[in-house]
C-alpha cells in the first residue's frame, strides 16, 4: 500500500514540474514578446524624432534661402541707387 502511495506522490510530483516548465516557458515568451514590443516603441520613436529634425532642417533651410534672396535683391538695389 505504501508503494502505491509512493508512486503517486512521484507521479504528482512530475506532473507539477512539467506544469512548472511550461509556466516558465510561457513567461519566457511573454517577456521576450514584452522586450520585442518596447524596441519597436523606441525605434518608432527615434523614427519619427529623425523625421520631425528632417522637417525642422528643411524649414530652416528655406528660410535661410529666402532671408539670402531678400538680401541679394536689397543689395542690388542699393548698388542701383549708387
Amino acid at each position: 500500500m505504501s508503494e502505491i502511495n509512493e508512486n503517486d506522490e512521484w507521479v504528482a510530483i512530475q506532473k507539477f514540474n512539467v506544469l512548472l516548465h511550461y509556466e516558465e516557458q510561457k513567461q519566457a515568451l511573454l517577456r521576450e514578446a514584452e522586450r520585442k514590443r518596447l524596441i519597436k516603441e523606441e525605434l518608432d520613436r527615434q523614427l519619427k524624432a529623425k523625421e520631425a529634425r528632417a522637417i525642422n532642417e528643411k524649414s530652416e533651410n528655406e528660410m535661410y534661402n529666402q532671408m539670402s534672396e531678400e538680401h541679394v535683391k536689397l543689395l542690388e538695389v542699393r548698388e542701383k541707387e549708387k
